[in-house]
């Protein structure tokens, strides 16, 4: 009969124990830990804004930022290849953080014309201070999805850029043509414009367009 109180004591000490040991989460309760947390955007140092400004005569041709990136970067003093990512999402790139909310995603994309800087003109990209990676969140984190759509097998996840020197790139087209009814537009002699600037010391970089 002893024996039997003491096992019995013993049990409940064991379980309150185990109760104040945060199962999976870890965090002192019960819960579950976060898998969707992993492959949340990191938070940036700052934002700035790239200024792209027509110095020629004639205007030039930016892509439409639709289906393909208006501008990229690329910190400096790296090894070659040691960071990628994409600084500008298209419409075809979700954000893993945005992934858990939409209900549905965007599974094509077409670009319809291509927007003009005309001469002494100015237009402005903003730049969160992250780059980009596909990653492969768990499907459970796409929790407001309709159950009957599809899912994307991956999704975009910001990376913060390490403070120092960073180099602008944006691609242009000299001239631009018709191609179909409506203001279909292709771009005809493409060219890049490049600009370096002091992150995130400076919130602005002024990139010429020179004649």
């Amino acid at each position: 009969m002893i024996k039997k109180e003491w096992l019995f004591v013993f049990g409940g000490l064991s379980a309150a124990l185990s109760g104040c040991s945060g199962g999976e989460g870890g965090s002192g309760t019960n819960e579950p830990a976060d898998v969707c947390a992993p492959f949340m955007s990191e938070a940036s140092a700052g934002e700035v804004e790239i200024v792209v400004r027509n110095d020629r005569s004639t205007p030039v041709y930016l892509r439409s930022g639709m289906c393909d990136a208006q501008f990229s970067l690329q910190p400096l003093g790296e090894p070659a290849g040691a960071t990628s990512g994409r600084a500008e999402l298209t419409v075809l790139d979700v954000t893993c953080d945005d992934g858990r909310t939409l209900e549905q995603f965007p599974l094509d994309c077409f670009d319809s014309s291509l927007p003009s800087i005309e001469p002494g003109a100015t237009v402005t990209f903003p730049w969160k201070g992250l780059l980009y990676q596909r990653v492969a969140m768990p499907a459970s984190c796409y929790e407001k999805a309709d159950p009957a759509g599809i899912k994307p097998s991956e999704c975009s996840q910001g990376f913060a850029v390490a403070p120092g020197m960073v180099e602008a790139t944006v691609p242009l087209f000299a001239n631009a043509m018709e191609n179909c009814e409506g203001g279909c537009q292709t771009g005809l002699d493409p060219f890049e414009v490049k600009g370096t600037f002091s992150y995130p010391d400076e919130t602005t970089v002024t990139i010429s367009v020179s004649p």
